[in-house]
């Protein structure tokens, strides 16, 4: 599917954003304590490219399985109940990111409209940031929508890819 292959794209990215941000900050510190000439920017683009890389990653990680999750009570129902019990979760979560991603895109264009710049060292065009945080949070919600469906389709349950695991 093509939200599947879109979200491992931007996980890679994501990755490298993160690689990225050691890189700059690896850079900080042989700048600060060996030659004695802090910069300046390297916080604030460490920063900007961890929040990319969270907003951009966060659709894979849902996609690949990788949050959290603690089924002390749900994995010990049936299968029905558990599908419930996800279901009911998964629609909590689109409804906070619904609103979250509405809110990131209505600031995105307040932003590009009134040619917003971040505060700090650093003033990038805001329009960048609050535009990877709205992409973000509309493909964790499609993803959201996807993990449902498979859910009820039986193509993703979470107990029994543990128990081929054992």
């Amino acid at each position: 599917m093509i939200l599947s292959k879109i979200n491992k794209v931007l996980a890679y990215i994501a990755g490298g954003l993160i690689l990225a941000s050691g890189l700059v900050m690896l850079f900080d510190v042989i700048s600060r304590y060996i030659f004695g000439q802090p910069n300046l920017y390297a916080n604030y683009i460490a920063a900007f490219l961890i929040l990319g890389s969270a907003f951009l990653g966060t659709a894979y990680a849902l996609q690949a399985g990788g949050h959290v999750h603690v089924e002390i009570i749900v994995d010990k129902l049936p299968k029905v109940a558990r599908n419930i019990c996800y279901t009911i979760g998964y629609l909590l979560s689109m409804v906070f990111t619904f609103f979250m991603t509405k809110s990131c895109f209505g600031f995105a264009v307040r932003a590009a409209q009134n040619n917003w710049k971040a505060q700090g060292n650093l003033p990038l065009p805001s329009v960048i940031l609050y535009g990877v945080m709205a992409l973000g949070s509309a493909l964790l919600f499609l993803t959201l929508i996807l993990r449902i469906v498979e859910q009820w389709q039986g193509k993703h349950d979470i107990v029994e890819e543990e128990d081929e695991e054992i």
